[in-house]
């Protein structure tokens, strides 16, 4: 990886509703630095060196923002706190040095990842109505206005506690799109992606990664637990995380919730029996044959109904779901309901 203080100058990627550049502005440090610990990473405090980035003015209809360029993001927003514009590429730079660490890059892309930050609903849902075209009806019902489409992500600020773990979460879907591949099963991408909105706020200042703390997903997961109301491991292997969107406030964060913890699950629980799966899973996830492996060990197998989800588990992880499925269940309980 290039140091982020060396910045690329790839091909210009022209976005929309692009507003003036001057490429002679010297590149600056951000003044706040990121302290990040993520899975596989040591648990203590690690300070990494400010983000090397540009400024420029920049507008969307007639609202002044900023576009900001770092080593692979081109961060376009209308967020007007200079102390949180100049802390987003430092946030997403140090992200995506996580982003590799937990799934390899397969691929080098030659233009920087757009990522757009908007003030308010109103310019999100504009945005996002342009954007997406003739799908703009499924991307408003998100809540908390965040997702990522052909490799864009497009958020709308809400508070720094809401916002930083949303762009992190759909900065890894656009890292998988961009670095990796963008066919990987609903379960691991949704279940990576919200391992990395754990984040611990110190004070005012920029935030502590952390991938064992989610206070909302842990909290929506033990509520499943008591109310018995988690979706089966079969099941959740096999949905895909668009159309769940369609459902209750409480199914969507069961979902989430879950998809996460069987990420932690398969790194931790049962003993570590699964971790050594899991990790050779997310290694192979840049080949693009992974799914022909998938399909490989389906065809030999009695089954009669072919899910991506599922055989990619079955293949890396174990053929025995429903043993699985009893540690899984043994270990939400455990981990998330255990003295309540």
């Amino acid at each position: 990886m290039t140091h982020a203080n060396a910045i690329r100058h790839p091909a210009r990627r022209q976005s929309m509703w692009q507003g003036g550049s001057d490429w002679r502005r010297p590149l600056h440090p951000a003044l706040l630095s990121v302290l990040l610990v993520l899975g596989g990473c040591a648990a203590g405090k690690t300070a990494h060196a400010p983000v090397a980035f540009e400024s420029h003015p920049w507008t969307f209809r007639d609202q002044r923002g900023a576009r900001l360029i770092s080593e692979h993001y081109d961060i376009f927003t209308t967020i007007r706190d200079p102390q949180l514009v100049r802390l987003l590429p430092e946030l997403m730079e140090t992200a995506f040095s996580h982003y590799q660490q937990r799934v390899p890059p397969g691929k080098q892309p030659t233009e920087r990842m757009q990522v757009y930050l908007f003030a308010t609903r109103a310019e999100w849902a504009d945005f996002t109505r342009r954007f997406t075209g003739p799908r703009a009806s499924i991307f408003l019902k998100v809540r908390n206005g965040g997702y990522s489409e052909r490799g864009v992500s497009v958020i709308e600020y809400t508070r720094h506690q809401t916002t930083f773990p949303l762009m992190t979460h759909e900065g890894f879907h656009q890292y998988l799109y961009h670095y990796v591949n963008d066919q990987v099963p609903a379960w691991l991408n949704e279940g990576l992606a919200v391992m990395f909105e754990g984040q611990r706020w110190i004070g005012s200042g920029a935030p502590v990664f952390d991938p064992h703390y989610n206070p909302a997903r842990h909290n929506a997961l033990a509520e499943a637990v008591l109310a018995d109301k988690l979706f089966p491991l079969r099941e959740l292997l096999d949905t895909h995380a668009g159309n769940v969107i369609e459902h209750s406030s409480r199914t969507v964060a069961t979902y989430y919730a879950q998809v996460w913890a069987l990420v932690l699950f398969l790194e931790q629980g049962a003993g570590g029996k699964y971790a050594a799966g899991f990790h050779r899973m997310c290694d192979q996830l840049r080949s693009r044959d992974i799914e022909q492996f998938a399909r490989a060990s389906f065809i030999w197998s009695p089954r009669t109904r072919y899910s991506f989800g599922e055989a990619l588990f079955r293949t890396f992880i174990t053929d025995d779901v429903a043993q699985a499925e009893q540690e899984y269940r043994a270990f939400l309980r455990q981990r998330f309901v255990a003295g309540r």
